[in-house]
């Protein structure tokens, strides 16, 4: 692990250049240190004019590769990540708070064993959900990558959320919501943007089928998590 590289974004997209452009600009305006992180794309190989993304001011890292489900995608991603933290993001999305990555960092600084899920406010679901959440690579690999492979589209958020959920009711809450820092998702719901195709949720029952699956396991996770936090035992070990 690159020890330059704080934070690394875990970014898919599909045939919206234009917003991940909109994106890319907006981390660079508002981070404190953009040079400490990078964006991992995951690019369809079909989708060429998302080929192109770029910014001279930040590290990208692209994987080009098949239509995959999206847990695929986000395992892809985290495979390729070399940051301390790695956060989720959409290409809808606008960084609007300044020092947004040092409050992050700030935030997990509170925590030696780095055990923490740590999100913003997206001017849309804000504390209810941690719809962009940041983790740390220790606890990443102690879940066996960042999500289950077997998610199409939806609820991964929800899925590391009620990991710490259930830490948090064994008595360690490590639930951190930065109201005051604003990463805004500008996601049509929310009347922010434009409906397209990519909005469109497929097998969302399975998706649903899939989180009650992993529910005994999501419970092993927070087991071990407490007991890295109990007994001062690095998480990743």
């Amino acid at each position: 692990m690159s020890k330059n590289i704080e934070i690394s974004l875990v970014l898919p997209t599909r045939s919206r250049p234009e917003l991940a452009a909109r994106l890319l600009e907006s981390i660079t305006r508002t981070a404190e240190r953009p040079d400490r992180m990078e964006v991992v794309l995951y690019l369809d190989r079909d989708d060429t004019p998302s080929h192109q993304i770029d910014h001279p001011g930040l590290r990208l890292v692209k994987i080009i590769g098949p239509p995959a489900k999206m847990g695929v995608i986000t395992r892809a991603c985290f495979t390729e990540s070399i940051g301390r933290y790695v956060m989720l993001i959409n290409d809808d999305v606008i960084c609007r708070t300044t020092r947004w990555d040092t409050a992050i960092l700030d935030a997990f600084g509170r925590f030696s064993d780095d055990v923490a899920l740590v999100w913003c406010d997206d001017g849309f679901r804000g504390s209810a959900i941690p719809s962009f959440p940041a983790l740390s690579r220790k606890v990443c690999e102690l879940m066996g990558s960042i999500c289950p492979a077997g998610y199409t589209r939806d609820y991964i958020d929800t899925h590391i959320f009620d990991i710490f959920k259930k830490l948090s009711a064994m008595g360690h809450d490590r639930l951190v919501y930065l109201p005051g820092i604003v990463i805004e998702h500008m996601h049509h719901e929310a009347g922010k943007g434009v409906f397209d195709a990519t909005y469109i949720k497929t097998r969302q029952q399975a998706d649903e089928l899939t989180f009650i699956a992993w529910d005994e396991r999501r419970q092993i996770i927070a087991d071990d998590l407490a007991r890295c936090i109990e007994q001062g035992v690095p998480c990743d070990s």
